[in-house]
């Protein structure tokens, strides 16, 4: 029967009823201490009466796989698997888990072959006796549950081969060689592991997946868990991970933030359930949720160098990297327009792409603030940040300050040969940004076209261009150097600064890293605030 069933689970402003249905999936989000185990063992019990067929995988589980198991019935195998025991006793917490369902280690790998193998016979000996009992009208070879995990195996990993035998499992590579399923990496195993508890598992099963994550590479873990929902349309998943990226792969997935355990003295979690937003990706949305801290969007992917500055400066804030700069103002003007997001504010920092003063506090009155240089990397450049470097590094600060000269003069020798060009991609970002404000309100084709061309006409970009010029122009011969860092959006500046201080970038950027990450308040991170802007949240 499909499942069709609700939980009652306590907060601390009352309960949430928590739906769970067949061919659906649920997603709890949480940080390490906030309550999923026992949050996945409290669902577990809720339906040990059998009322829901429940099968929960742990987070802490063996993987040690003995390809060489040797199987009993099929009845005792699948037994062993559900309860931990060969009848069907259903008390789990005793057989299964050893009282200890939130902490025991998982060891029930020899079990899953054990129910592979012995389906697999199962299958193989009924389609031996129909093949004999019609000589003459053979029937179709059935798959068995190890030939469609073998199948899904293989899609997930395409450049590996499983090789199902009688009474044990090999994987060949691309190249032919063949090796012992016991020799595969853990991801390897891992994912075998998963697909065939998914398999394996009664019609119409609830299936707990605590830290579906576990081991798996990022580029195949959504493949990996579409394939297995594709394979069990019939069971309910519940998913319970620390990887908003993984709930966001969860599309069609009902999503709840989990932001902490109380036991005493009744069982309650902090959950909220994390809206649906086509503005606000949702693992972005899952991460403001489960926060309890106001969130600063920032340019990027999360690269090491600029999260850990971030992150080291704004340590008050959830830190959310989301791609360009129009996609930080976007996403900080649809939080605005979210109210249920608000128990914690946000802000948003950009590049400042040679900004005017009006025009970053255009911004900022929209709680988006500029840095003051274009390219987040280009900060070290800046003489206090650079100068607390070179003291971190053991540079006297006589050395010091006559390496900043050299870099200075380079950086402004550089900006001078390149002006043209500077200009050039400064009046692409303008153009670009004018057109995205184009707002056309016009109801026909007619007057939409002259709409149209009639704001396209405002877009003057040589004057742009000329107007930036003469700005960095003026600049460069008055020598303000920030001012030129502020136009200046060039990465490859750092690689100079490297160069003064006797590095290579990337041993730079990896001492950096280290710096900031530490937990010493010093001259680096006190001058990283000094020039990065104060920021406040906006509710």
């Amino acid at each position: 029967m499909p499942i069709d069933a609700t939980v009652s689970v306590v907060t601390p402003t009352g309960s949430i009823a928590i739906s769970i249905k067949s061919g659906a999936s649920v997603v709890f989000i949480g940080a390490n201490g906030a309550g999923k185990t026992r949050l996945g063992v409290y669902l577990e019990r809720h339906f040990a009466d059998g009322a829901v067929e429940t099968h929960r995988i742990a987070a802490h589980r063996s993987l040690m796989l003995n390809p060489n198991i040797v199987p009993p019935s099929l009845e005792i195998a699948e037994r062993r698997l559900r309860f931990g025991r060969d009848d069907e006793a259903r008390y789990k917490e005793a057989y299964r888990w050893g009282q200890k369902p939130e902490t025991i280690l998982l060891n029930d790998f020899d079990h899953v072959l054990a129910a592979l193998y012995a389906e697999n016979n199962d299958v193989s000996v009924a389609f031996r006796t129909q093949a004999v009992a019609n000589p003459g009208s053979p029937p179709d070879a059935p798959a068995a549950k190890v030939d469609k995990l073998k199948a899904t195996w293989e899609r997930v990993l395409p450049h590996r081969e499983l090789v199902v035998l009688g009474g044990n499992i090999k994987t060949r590579t691309a190249d032919g060689t063949v090796y012992s399923a016991s020799e595969m990496s853990d991801g390897e195993r891992v994912i075998f592991y998963l697909i065939a508890q998914a398999l394996l598992a009664k019609p119409d099963t609830l299936l707990i997946f605590d830290e579906p994550e576990l081991h798996i590479n990022k580029s195949i873990l959504a493949k990996l868990w579409d394939e297995i929902e594709a394979a069990r349309a019939d069971c309910a998943f519940l998913y319970i991970t620390h990887d908003v990226e993984f709930a966001g792969s969860r599309h069609a997935g009902t999503k709840y933030a989990l932001r902490s355990y109380r036991k005493t003295p009744n069982e309650e979690w902090d959950i909220e359930l994390v809206p649906e937003n086509a503005d606000i990706p949702d693992d972005v949305v899952a991460t403001i949720i489960g926060s309890r801290r106001p969130v600063l969007f920032v340019e990027g992917d999360g690269g090491s160098l600029d999260s850990s500055l971030y992150r080291r400066v704004y340590n008050d804030f959830t830190v959310i990297p989301v791609g360009s700069c129009e996609q930080v103002i976007h996403t900080v003007s649809s939080f605005a327009a979210r109210p249920e997001l608000h128990r914690v504010g946000c802000a948003g920092l950009v590049d400042r792409d040679g900004r005017s003063r009006a025009e970053a506090a255009y911004l900022e009155a929209k709680g988006v603030y500029c840095l003051p240089v274009s390219e987040v990397e280009n900060l070290l450049l800046l003489p206090g940040v650079f100068l607390a470097l070179a003291k971190a590094l053991q540079f006297s600060e006589e050395d010091a300050q006559s390496r900043l000269t050299k870099l200075r003069a380079f950086v402004l020798a550089q900006a001078d040969q390149q002006i043209d060009a500077i200009c050039v991609r400064y009046t692409k970002r303008q153009i670009n940004a004018a057109m995205k404000r184009i707002g056309l309100s016009s109801h026909d084709p007619a007057t939409l076209d002259t709409e149209f061309k009639a704001a396209v006409a405002g877009i003057d970009a040589p004057k742009i261009f000329e107007e930036a010029k003469f700005a960095l122009s003026a600049a460069i011969a008055s020598q303000k150097y920030e001012k030129v860092l502020s136009y200046y959006d060039n990465k490859g500046l750092l690689a100079e600064s490297a160069r003064q201080l006797g590095y290579q970038q990337k041993a730079l950027e990896e001492f950096i890293g280290r710096a900031l990450r530490s937990d010493e308040t010093t001259a680096l991170h006190a001058a990283l605030a000094a020039v990065l802007p104060k920021v406040s949240p906006r509710p």
